[in-house]
């Protein structure tokens, strides 16, 4: 079992459904909120990339230096938990504060 704690979830800004944006859903997280997460090896920016959904609906993506280390066990077949643990205000805005378990 390997653990992940105190990675982000970032690109919120770009994600939204139904006009709702992902940071106004993720504002109103209140931890603890378990997350899931799926491999997107054909991203164009980063072959490593990790959706990050809640309730299906993909809000962001694992921050590049860890995704580097996790995305490799996944693609092996692992499974990855991810929780919320708490929410980090930066410029402004609240990021998601996570752990992620790769077992």
């Amino acid at each position: 079992m390997k653990t992940f704690e105190d990675a982000s979830v970032v690109g919120m800004h770009f994600r939204e459904r139904e006009g709702v944006p992902a940071k106004a859903i993720v504002a109103n997280f209140i931890p603890p909120v378990t997350l899931q997460l799926q491999r997107e090896p054909d991203n164009a920016f980063d072959e490593f990339a990790i959706k990050v959904l809640y309730e299906n609906q993909h809000i962001g993506y694992i921050e590049a230096g860890v995704a580097g280390y996790v995305a490799p066990w996944l693609d092996e077949g692992m499974t990855a938990t991810c929780v919320v643990n708490s929410l980090i205000e930066r410029k402004n805005n609240l990021y998601p504060n996570i752990t992620i378990t790769v077992e």
